[in-house]
């Protein structure tokens, strides 16, 4: 038996995200009770959101000193990210907002499909799945050919955590178009996909599952990065499920887990 890799988890929410419930210095000390490598906060930027009840942006200034105050925990890595929320109407906004900022790690993610969240019922309203998940993946597609300051795409497949159907996963060979586009897109950018434990919980009875043959194809048209990250919003999920996932990952011919420290790319290999 080797030794337990220590892996990092590139997806977290902190006090910066108004919808997460976790403290910095919470996470860090649960990172590393928990047996990672590091962690790296990812806090919300989403402009123009449709719901304006709270604003899902934040000050990455603020947010970075208070990581660097932080910060001096032995035996574990702490970095500095945002989750980027991508819209066709957006992209302009979001790159003059983010002028001059740094960050080790730039995830870039949907959450708004036509001025709609599908975590909220009425996306789904008249759509079949084929409906409903194509038109994800299209706007995914769209946003990562047109905006292209990023490391990770992440949450692929986020549509599926909140979706009503009996079948929740999304599978490979329902939308091999729409797939091979993102995919080949990534690979030929060097951009890493993100493997997010958040959506492979049990909600409402059903739990989506991984399809590895995303992760297979990946390889296949060129992709070298995939990234690891809980989208923890809850302090005990960090670190959630990586050991099953990194094996996993493994077993679709990746050797290694990705993060990004400034701007490039970390690996870890998979035991």
């Amino acid at each position: 038996m080797g030794e337990k890799v220590r892996l990092f988890d590139s997806h977290t929410h902190c006090e910066f995200s108004p919808d997460s419930r976790i403290k910095m210095k919470d996470a860090i000390e649960r990172a590393f009770q928990t047996g990672l490598r590091g962690i790296t906060f990812t806090d919300h930027l989403d402009i123009d959101t449709p719901t304006q009840d709270r604003s899902f942006m934040f000050n990455p200034a603020e947010q970075q000193v208070a990581i660097d105050s932080l910060n001096k925990r032995e035996g574990i890595e702490v970095l500095k990210g945002i989750e980027v929320g991508l819209q066709p109407h957006t992209l302009e906004k979001v790159a003059d907002y983010l002028e001059g900022s740094f960050f080790d790690q730039i995830i870039v993610s949907v959450h708004f499909v036509d001025g709609v969240d599908p975590y909220h019922q009425p996306y789904y309203d008249g759509k079949d799945l084929r409906m409903a998940y194509g038109r994800y993946l299209d706007i995914i597609f769209y946003c990562i050919t047109k905006y292209k300051d990023f490391d990770i795409l992440g949450h692929f497949d986020y549509i599926a955590r909140y979706a009503p159907y009996c079948q929740k996963s999304m599978l490979y060979a329902d939308f091999p178009v729409q797939f091979d586009r993102i995919l080949s897109t990534l690979a030929s950018q060097g951009k890493a996909l993100e493997i997010n434990t958040g959506t492979y919980r049990e909600k409402n009875g059903s739990k989506p599952v991984l399809d590895s043959c995303v992760l297979k194809r990946f390889k296949e048209l060129g992709g070298k990065y995939v990234s690891l990250g809980s989208d923890a919003h809850d302090l005990e999920r960090i670190g959630e499920n990586f050991a099953y996932y990194s094996h996993l990952i493994k077993d679709c011919g990746f050797e290694y887990i990705t993060h990004f420290k400034k701007r490039e790319p970390e690996l870890i290999m998979i035991n």
